[in-house]
């Protein structure tokens, strides 16, 4: 990435996120652990909504961000357990229009939230990429939005709504959901800005709760264990993350 160093004007940031019910603990001590070390660096302004789809959310929070004359929008979704570095992390990649941690789903198959777009037959077809935990920053057609670095200068070249959910055939004619930050990143390139994954940032994403039973409390206990061995970057693997517990963040 060519100008992954550039230097660029830093306003104020805004923290954003939106949920449609409550946060779990985890994730609040969480983020407030990494704004408290980022107010100490950074002219932070606060934007949020609840209760609302994440479109209509994402919208209202960038007016409110315009409002505050910040030159980022820094997303975080409230299921994102971030390390306390990624805000500088991302800031380093000059004046891109967007760029994020690297997030995996939650459930399926797992795969990292990221895809090249190619068009087939005036169809977007969407192919999902697996990077490698190199440190590196990656340009991707899509990626993730928990923990993503918006500059607003950028975004204020777009039309408006900036976001919004879509619908379009597949292959077998059956409509999709394209969801708002798929279409934002489709829109950025279509003005020839670019997407990137700073592979350093390993984001967690808080699965679904297990229900735990009696008879099942015992492998539950050796599964934390195992969870806390498993979570470990193995050799020639980087980047930083954040385990609920670990107060060093």
């Amino acid at each position: 990435m060519e100008d992954q160093q550039k230097q660029q004007k830093v306003g104020p940031i805004a923290i954003c996120t939106h949920v449609f019910n409550h946060v779990d603990f985890d994730v609040y001590f969480n983020h407030m652990y990494c704004i408290a070390n980022w107010a100490k660096k950074y002219d932070l302004v606060f934007a949020g909504k609840s209760g609302v789809q994440a479109a209509t959310a994402r919208n209202l929070i960038v007016e409110r961000c315009f409002e505050h004359k910040c030159t980022h929008a820094f997303f975080i979704d409230g299921d994102s357990l971030i390390p306390a570095d990624a805000l500088d992390f991302l800031l380093e990649t000059g004046d891109q229009a967007v760029v994020s941690g690297l997030v995996c789903k939650r459930g399926e198959t797992y795969q990292q939230v990221c895809w090249q777009v190619k068009e087939v037959k005036g169809k977007n077809q969407y192919y999902a990429l697996t990077l490698p935990l190199d440190g590196k920053t990656y340009e991707v057609s899509v990626g993730p939005f928990g923990c993503t670095l918006i500059n607003l200068e950028k975004l204020r070249k777009l039309k408006k709504p900036y976001f919004r959910d879509t619908c379009e055939p597949d292959n077998d004619g059956k409509l999709q959901n394209i969801r708002s930050d798929v279409n934002l990143a489709l829109a950025f390139r279509d003005i020839g800005e670019k997407s990137w994954v700073d592979t350093r940032v390993l984001v967690g994403h808080l699965g679904v709760p297990s229900i735990v039973y009696p008879q099942s409390s015992e492998l539950f206990e050796k599964s934390r264990f195992m969870e806390r061995e498993y979570v470990k970057l193995r050799e020639g693997q980087a980047g930083v993350y954040y385990v609920p517990g670990d107060r060093r963040g």
